[in-house]
């Protein structure tokens, strides 16, 4: 009996150890697993920021591709007629011209005033015209010379105005919205060398005072 006693008892013990380390061992596979989980879910963070970081990337360059698209289809509207401005603004040139060979005397005979009347018209009809498609004239005489818009062919001495005026216009200068078509071909003023001299003088005579 006691020796039977004595094997259930190993028995029991046995068991109590099966089942201690069978817990040890499930704990140890729920950390296990625990932190398979957790580096998942981490791989899973990082690929969802990743897909947003490129998700707004494309939305990025697909809105400048539209800004682009639409500034070249603008660009291309306003100034895709750049070559016939050209061409408009000679027929002009040679509508003044022809205006400005015809002189008052010529102007006040009634057999030829309807043609000069015409004539004004068809002037008056390309400006209407050139308004419209953007074409604008540059405004040149009394203005101070800027590069961007004149182009000097001479200088004209003149002392009742500022070195670098504009004081002739020889060919008008165009604008095409805000790009330049053609320069103003002008004169621009300059001292006259009298003038340059007495300042000269006087510059001296101040510096040996």
């Amino acid at each position: 009996m006691e020796e039977d006693k004595k094997y259930e008892d190993q028995a029991q013990h046995q068991e109590e150890e099966d089942v201690t380390e069978n817990q040890e061992t499930n704990e140890t596979d729920v950390d296990e697993n625990s932190d398979t989980n957790d580096d998942e879910i981490e791989k899973l963070k990082e690929e969802i920021e990743s897909l947003k970081d490129q998700r707004l990337r494309a939305v990025a360059e697909l809105e400048n591709f539209r800004k682009r698209a639409e500034k070249d289809q603008s660009d291309a509207l306003k100034y895709g007629i750049a070559n016939f401005a050209k061409e408009i603004i000679n027929i002009g040139d040679n509508i003044e011209r022809a205006k400005s060979s015809i002189s008052e005397e010529v102007r006040s005979n009634e057999s030829i005033k309807s043609v000069v009347d015409g004539l004004d018209l068809i002037a008056q009809s390309t400006m209407a015209t050139f308004e419209k498609i953007g074409i604008k004239k540059i405004e040149s005489i009394n203005q101070k010379f800027d590069h961007n818009l004149h182009q000097a062919m001479m200088e004209i001495e003149k002392n009742d105005c500022e070195p670098g005026t504009i004081v002739q216009e020889l060919i008008p200068g165009y604008t095409l919205h805000d790009r330049l078509l053609r320069p103003a071909m002008v004169g621009v003023s300059k001292k006259s060398q009298e003038n340059q001299d007495d300042k000269a003088i006087k510059e001296e005579d101040k510096s040996k005072k």
